[in-house]
């Protein structure tokens, strides 16, 4: 009986999987043909998001006003704000998106090289962590210069990474469903 309970098992958490599996693929290729939409599209999502925290704070400031701070209003102000600019101009969004991660690239590619160059007398694999260090500096410094190619290229990360994880979900999904067809399920 157990081992009908767990091919089943097996079997539907593989299709599961490859199911999974199929999603990402797909929403590794609408990134990877549309990059600078996706972008717009995360401006857009990040607006609503703003507007709809802003209006949920405001309106839990007026129902009721004495347990509430003023500060509640005002954040409540600036995030309808800040999403108003971000569904008016999502470029500028975008843009400020790129440099803030360009900034991040920089100060990580920064400190690895420090760990680095700190554990070279002691590790002897030291330069790994160097070059992880220089591309990330290198990538910070693209995204600041060309914040467009720079933020588009985290798109197409994005696309890869879900391409490659979609990937391993419909082996993974495939795999489950043989071991579930096989008698070796104990």
């Amino acid at each position: 009986m157990a081992a009908i309970a767990a091919r089943k098992l097996f079997k539907h958490s593989g299709t599961g999987l490859i199911v999974r599996g199929a999603l990402a693929l797909l929403l590794a290729l609408a990134v990877a043909a549309l990059p600078v939409a996706t972008v717009f599209a995360l401006a857009y999502v990040f607006g609503i998001y703003a507007m709809a925290d802003g209006l949920a704070n405001l309106a839990h400031y007026y129902y009721d006003p004495v347990r509430h701070s003023r500060w509640s209003m005002i954040g409540g102000i600036a995030s309808v704000a800040a999403g108003l600019v971000a569904v008016s101009w999502p470029g500028i969004v975008a843009s400020a998106l790129a440099f803030l991660v360009g900034i991040w690239a920089l100060a990580l590619g920064v400190s690895q090289i420090f760990i680095a160059l700190e554990g070279r007398s002691t590790v002897r694999a030291w330069r790994s962590p160097a070059l992880t260090g220089l591309v990330l500096i290198a990538f910070g410094i693209l995204v600041l210069v060309n914040p467009g190619a720079g933020i588009v290229s985290l798109a197409w990360l994005l696309a890869s990474f879900t391409a490659v994880a979609g990937l391993l979900l419909v082996i993974s999904g495939f795999s489950m469903r043989r071991v579930a067809g096989s008698s070796m399920v104990a």
